[in-house]
Protein backbone atom coordinates (compact mmCIF):
# COMPACT_ATOMS: atom_id res chain seq x y z
CA UNK A 1 0.00 0.00 0.00
CA UNK A 2 1.14 3.19 -0.86
CA UNK A 3 1.50 6.63 0.61
CA UNK A 4 -1.64 7.99 -1.27
CA UNK A 5 -3.47 4.81 -0.22
CA UNK A 6 -2.85 5.72 3.24
CA UNK A 7 -3.57 9.65 3.45
CA UNK A 8 -6.78 8.34 1.41
CA UNK A 9 -7.69 6.13 4.38
CA UNK A 10 -6.90 8.33 6.68
CA UNK A 11 -8.85 10.55 5.43
CA UNK A 12 -11.83 8.71 5.45
CA UNK A 13 -10.85 7.45 9.29
CA UNK A 14 -11.57 11.11 9.69
CA UNK A 15 -14.12 11.90 7.95
CA UNK A 16 -16.02 8.97 10.06
CA UNK A 17 -14.98 10.59 13.22
CA UNK A 18 -15.92 13.66 12.59
CA UNK A 19 -19.74 12.42 11.26
CA UNK A 20 -19.63 9.67 14.64
CA UNK A 21 -19.04 12.88 17.13
CA UNK A 22 -22.02 14.68 17.04
CA UNK A 23 -24.48 11.48 17.78
CA UNK A 24 -22.44 10.50 20.90
CA UNK A 25 -20.78 13.34 22.34
CA UNK A 26 -21.89 17.30 22.35
CA UNK A 27 -19.94 19.82 24.24
CA UNK A 28 -22.64 22.95 24.70
CA UNK A 29 -19.82 25.37 24.59
CA UNK A 30 -18.31 24.79 27.59
CA UNK A 31 -21.64 23.81 29.67
CA UNK A 32 -20.81 20.14 29.83
CA UNK A 33 -21.34 16.92 28.04
CA UNK A 34 -23.48 14.20 27.59
CA UNK A 35 -22.54 10.66 25.38
CA UNK A 36 -24.26 7.77 25.25
CA UNK A 37 -22.01 6.12 22.41
CA UNK A 38 -20.64 3.30 24.68
CA UNK A 39 -22.35 4.20 27.80
CA UNK A 40 -24.51 6.99 29.81
CA UNK A 41 -22.41 9.68 30.63
CA UNK A 42 -23.50 13.21 32.21
CA UNK A 43 -20.65 15.85 32.97
CA UNK A 44 -21.38 19.24 34.30
CA UNK A 45 -18.71 21.76 33.84
CA UNK A 46 -20.42 24.88 35.69
CA UNK A 47 -21.79 24.87 38.82
CA UNK A 48 -25.60 24.40 38.65
CA UNK A 49 -28.04 26.93 38.75
CA UNK A 50 -31.78 25.47 37.72
CA UNK A 51 -32.98 21.97 37.88
CA UNK A 52 -36.34 21.35 35.77
CA UNK A 53 -37.80 17.98 36.72
CA UNK A 54 -40.85 17.39 33.80
CA UNK A 55 -42.71 14.40 34.75
CA UNK A 56 -43.58 13.84 30.91
CA UNK A 57 -47.50 11.85 31.54
CA UNK A 58 -48.74 14.62 33.22
CA UNK A 59 -46.73 17.60 32.35
CA UNK A 60 -46.38 18.88 35.47
CA UNK A 61 -42.57 20.37 36.14
CA UNK A 62 -40.96 20.77 39.51
CA UNK A 63 -37.95 23.38 39.29
CA UNK A 64 -35.68 23.80 41.43
CA UNK A 65 -33.91 27.20 41.24
CA UNK A 66 -30.88 29.22 43.00
CA UNK A 67 -31.46 32.56 44.42
CA UNK A 68 -30.02 35.51 46.05
CA UNK A 69 -32.15 34.16 49.32
CA UNK A 70 -31.09 30.31 48.83
CA UNK A 71 -32.86 27.68 46.74
CA UNK A 72 -36.51 27.38 45.68
CA UNK A 73 -38.34 24.88 44.77
CA UNK A 74 -41.38 26.25 43.11
CA UNK A 75 -41.24 29.47 44.32
CA UNK A 76 -40.70 27.62 47.84
CA UNK A 77 -38.27 27.77 50.43
CA UNK A 78 -36.06 24.37 49.75
CA UNK A 79 -34.54 22.06 51.85
CA UNK A 80 -30.82 22.93 51.74
CA UNK A 81 -29.60 19.55 52.54
CA UNK A 82 -31.16 17.74 50.07
CA UNK A 83 -30.06 20.33 47.37
CA UNK A 84 -26.97 19.92 48.37
CA UNK A 85 -26.91 16.02 48.06
CA UNK A 86 -28.42 16.68 44.53
CA UNK A 87 -25.20 19.22 43.45
CA UNK A 88 -22.83 16.99 44.96
CA UNK A 89 -23.97 13.74 42.73
CA UNK A 90 -25.30 14.90 39.85
CA UNK A 91 -22.80 16.75 37.88
CA UNK A 92 -20.59 13.42 37.06
CA UNK A 93 -22.74 10.56 36.23
CA UNK A 94 -22.01 7.52 34.45
CA UNK A 95 -23.18 4.11 33.74
CA UNK A 96 -21.69 1.39 30.72
CA UNK A 97 -25.02 -1.10 31.92
CA UNK A 98 -26.68 -1.10 28.64
CA UNK A 99 -29.56 -2.55 29.33
CA UNK A 100 -31.95 -2.27 25.94
CA UNK A 101 -31.23 -0.71 22.28
CA UNK A 102 -34.32 -1.12 20.79
CA UNK A 103 -36.46 1.95 21.30
CA UNK A 104 -39.36 -0.41 21.35
CA UNK A 105 -38.29 -0.80 24.84
CA UNK A 106 -38.61 2.60 26.02
CA UNK A 107 -42.36 2.95 27.36
CA UNK A 108 -42.11 -0.35 29.05
CA UNK A 109 -38.81 1.16 30.83
CA UNK A 110 -40.24 4.75 31.47
CA UNK A 111 -37.86 6.67 29.43
CA UNK A 112 -39.71 7.14 26.32
CA UNK A 113 -40.37 10.81 24.62
CA UNK A 114 -44.38 10.98 26.81
CA UNK A 115 -43.20 8.44 29.63
CA UNK A 116 -41.20 8.82 32.66
CA UNK A 117 -39.23 11.99 34.16
CA UNK A 118 -37.09 14.65 31.78
CA UNK A 119 -34.60 16.06 33.61
CA UNK A 120 -33.00 19.60 32.52
CA UNK A 121 -30.17 21.10 33.95
CA UNK A 122 -29.05 24.90 33.46
CA UNK A 123 -25.31 25.94 34.80
CA UNK A 124 -24.28 29.77 34.93
CA UNK A 125 -22.75 29.18 31.59
CA UNK A 126 -26.49 28.52 30.18
CA UNK A 127 -28.33 25.22 29.28
CA UNK A 128 -30.16 22.59 29.17
CA UNK A 129 -28.50 19.79 29.40
CA UNK A 130 -30.93 17.05 29.50
CA UNK A 131 -31.29 13.47 29.64
CA UNK A 132 -34.82 10.51 30.55
CA UNK A 133 -34.76 9.20 33.63
CA UNK A 134 -37.19 6.40 33.97
CA UNK A 135 -38.22 3.20 36.42
CA UNK A 136 -36.47 1.96 38.96
CA UNK A 137 -35.21 -1.32 38.46
CA UNK A 138 -36.30 -3.27 41.53
CA UNK A 139 -34.78 -6.36 40.45
CA UNK A 140 -31.43 -4.90 40.08
CA UNK A 141 -31.41 -1.73 41.73
CA UNK A 142 -30.65 1.60 39.76
CA UNK A 143 -32.83 3.26 37.62
CA UNK A 144 -33.08 3.35 33.30
CA UNK A 145 -32.19 6.43 31.80
CA UNK A 146 -31.31 7.43 28.28
CA UNK A 147 -30.14 10.51 26.65
CA UNK A 148 -32.42 12.75 24.36
CA UNK A 149 -32.25 11.51 20.36
CA UNK A 150 -30.59 8.20 21.39
CA UNK A 151 -31.98 4.52 21.32
CA UNK A 152 -29.23 2.80 24.15
CA UNK A 153 -31.40 2.61 27.43
CA UNK A 154 -28.77 1.98 31.24
CA UNK A 155 -29.27 1.15 34.32
CA UNK A 156 -28.31 4.19 36.59
CA UNK A 157 -26.81 2.91 39.81
CA UNK A 158 -26.22 6.47 41.74
CA UNK A 159 -28.42 8.62 44.61
CA UNK A 160 -29.03 11.36 42.19
CA UNK A 161 -31.65 9.24 39.96
CA UNK A 162 -33.72 8.68 43.67
CA UNK A 163 -33.22 12.31 44.50
CA UNK A 164 -35.07 13.12 41.33
CA UNK A 165 -38.05 10.90 41.88
CA UNK A 166 -39.21 13.23 44.86
CA UNK A 167 -42.26 15.08 44.37
CA UNK A 168 -42.67 18.81 45.04
CA UNK A 169 -42.84 18.67 49.17
CA UNK A 170 -40.25 16.21 49.33
CA UNK A 171 -37.85 19.02 48.06
CA UNK A 172 -39.44 21.41 50.39
CA UNK A 173 -38.36 23.04 54.01
CA UNK A 174 -40.18 21.17 56.59
CA UNK A 175 -38.66 23.72 59.46
CA UNK A 176 -40.67 25.87 60.98
CA UNK A 177 -38.93 27.07 63.55
CA UNK A 178 -35.56 26.95 65.57
CA UNK A 179 -35.54 28.04 69.27
CA UNK A 180 -32.95 29.25 71.14
CA UNK A 181 -35.35 27.61 74.28
CA UNK A 182 -32.20 28.58 77.16
CA UNK A 183 -33.45 31.86 76.45
CA UNK A 184 -37.50 31.41 76.56
CA UNK A 185 -38.91 33.38 78.90
CA UNK A 186 -42.48 33.72 78.16
CA UNK A 187 -45.20 31.85 76.16
CA UNK A 188 -48.89 32.79 75.25
CA UNK A 189 -50.97 30.32 74.38
CA UNK A 190 -54.60 30.77 72.86
CA UNK A 191 -57.02 28.00 71.93
CA UNK A 192 -60.48 29.98 70.68
CA UNK A 193 -61.46 32.24 73.67
CA UNK A 194 -59.26 30.57 76.20
CA UNK A 195 -56.00 31.99 76.87
CA UNK A 196 -52.83 31.47 79.44
CA UNK A 197 -49.54 32.74 79.66
CA UNK A 198 -46.49 30.38 80.87
CA UNK A 199 -43.51 32.22 82.41
CA UNK A 200 -39.97 31.19 83.52
CA UNK A 201 -39.36 32.24 86.69
CA UNK A 202 -36.71 31.82 89.40
CA UNK A 203 -38.68 29.30 90.94
CA UNK A 204 -39.41 27.36 87.52
CA UNK A 205 -42.14 27.72 85.41
CA UNK A 206 -45.31 28.82 86.51
CA UNK A 207 -49.19 29.69 84.87
CA UNK A 208 -50.13 32.71 86.58
CA UNK A 209 -49.68 32.11 90.69
CA UNK A 210 -49.51 27.98 89.98
CA UNK A 211 -46.30 25.58 89.30
CA UNK A 212 -46.86 24.73 85.56
CA UNK A 213 -46.22 20.71 85.15
CA UNK A 214 -42.28 20.10 84.43
CA UNK A 215 -42.70 17.40 81.57
CA UNK A 216 -45.31 19.05 79.74
CA UNK A 217 -43.00 22.21 79.89
CA UNK A 218 -40.06 19.95 78.68
CA UNK A 219 -41.73 18.35 75.95
CA UNK A 220 -42.97 21.71 74.69
CA UNK A 221 -40.06 23.06 74.75
CA UNK A 222 -38.03 19.99 72.30
CA UNK A 223 -40.85 20.88 69.83
CA UNK A 224 -39.80 24.78 69.83
CA UNK A 225 -35.97 24.03 69.40
CA UNK A 226 -36.91 22.52 66.16
CA UNK A 227 -40.20 22.29 64.98
CA UNK A 228 -40.93 20.38 61.55
CA UNK A 229 -43.77 19.62 59.61
CA UNK A 230 -45.65 17.00 58.89
CA UNK A 231 -46.60 18.42 55.45
CA UNK A 232 -47.65 20.82 53.66
CA UNK A 233 -50.91 23.03 53.02
CA UNK A 234 -52.52 23.03 49.07
CA UNK A 235 -52.01 25.91 47.17
CA UNK A 236 -55.70 25.91 47.35
CA UNK A 237 -55.92 25.33 51.18
CA UNK A 238 -53.39 27.65 51.93
CA UNK A 239 -54.96 30.39 49.33
CA UNK A 240 -58.24 29.92 51.08
CA UNK A 241 -57.25 29.32 54.61
CA UNK A 242 -58.38 33.26 57.16
CA UNK A 243 -55.31 33.05 59.14
CA UNK A 244 -56.09 36.62 60.36
CA UNK A 245 -59.24 34.48 62.62
CA UNK A 246 -56.92 31.52 63.71
CA UNK A 247 -58.25 28.72 65.83
CA UNK A 248 -55.32 28.75 67.82
CA UNK A 249 -52.42 31.10 68.48
CA UNK A 250 -48.71 30.83 70.31
CA UNK A 251 -46.68 33.79 70.71
CA UNK A 252 -42.91 32.80 72.50
CA UNK A 253 -40.83 35.29 73.67
CA UNK A 254 -37.30 35.53 74.76
CA UNK A 255 -34.68 37.71 77.52
CA UNK A 256 -34.02 40.82 75.24
CA UNK A 257 -31.23 42.90 76.83
CA UNK A 258 -31.44 46.59 76.66
CA UNK A 259 -35.66 46.35 75.54
CA UNK A 260 -37.50 48.30 77.96
CA UNK A 261 -39.77 44.96 78.30
CA UNK A 262 -36.85 42.96 78.37
CA UNK A 263 -37.87 40.45 75.76
CA UNK A 264 -38.56 40.48 71.93
CA UNK A 265 -40.69 37.90 70.33
CA UNK A 266 -38.96 34.94 68.65
CA UNK A 267 -42.02 33.03 67.06
CA UNK A 268 -45.85 34.03 67.19
CA UNK A 269 -47.59 31.19 64.74
CA UNK A 270 -51.19 30.83 63.94
CA UNK A 271 -53.19 27.53 63.66
CA UNK A 272 -56.34 26.66 61.82
CA UNK A 273 -57.48 23.12 62.95
CA UNK A 274 -58.30 20.55 59.96
CA UNK A 275 -61.14 18.46 61.35
CA UNK A 276 -61.63 16.18 58.42
CA UNK A 277 -57.64 15.32 58.22
CA UNK A 278 -56.95 15.66 61.91
CA UNK A 279 -54.44 17.81 61.78
CA UNK A 280 -53.93 21.73 61.79
CA UNK A 281 -52.24 24.24 59.47
CA UNK A 282 -49.84 26.60 60.68
CA UNK A 283 -48.31 29.67 59.19
CA UNK A 284 -46.06 31.84 60.80
CA UNK A 285 -47.39 35.60 61.62
CA UNK A 286 -44.15 37.04 59.60
CA UNK A 287 -44.66 34.46 56.78
CA UNK A 288 -46.31 33.10 53.99
CA UNK A 289 -45.98 29.67 53.50
CA UNK A 290 -48.64 27.32 55.13
CA UNK A 291 -47.76 24.30 57.17
CA UNK A 292 -49.25 20.84 58.06
CA UNK A 293 -48.86 19.87 62.43
CA UNK A 294 -50.21 16.37 63.24
CA UNK A 295 -53.19 17.04 66.12
CA UNK A 296 -50.58 14.80 68.28
CA UNK A 297 -48.01 17.60 67.85
CA UNK A 298 -50.21 20.74 68.53
CA UNK A 299 -51.41 18.75 71.36
CA UNK A 300 -47.68 19.08 72.83
CA UNK A 301 -47.27 22.27 71.88
CA UNK A 302 -50.49 23.93 73.29
CA UNK A 303 -51.42 21.82 75.98
CA UNK A 304 -54.90 22.16 77.18
CA UNK A 305 -53.99 21.33 80.56
CA UNK A 306 -51.99 24.46 80.48
CA UNK A 307 -55.11 26.59 79.33
CA UNK A 308 -58.40 27.64 81.58
CA UNK A 309 -61.71 25.43 81.14
CA UNK A 310 -64.18 26.33 78.42
CA UNK A 311 -66.37 29.03 79.37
Amino acid sequence: MNRKQLKWIAGLLGLAVLLYLPSALRDDEGRGTVASADGFRFELVDPVTRVDILTLESGDTIRLERTPEGWTVDGYVADSAKVAQLLETIPSLASGDLVARNPSNHGALGVSDSTGRRVEVYTQAGGPLAFHLGNRDLAADGYFVRMPRSDPVFRLQSPAAGYLSRDRDGWRRRIIAEVDTGRVREAILKRGAREAVLRRTEAGWRLGRSAADSATVSRMLQLLAALNATGFATDEEAATSDFAAPDAELDVFAEAEGDVTGRRLVLSLRLIEDEEDASWLVRPADGSEVYRLSAFTVGRLLPTEFLPAEP
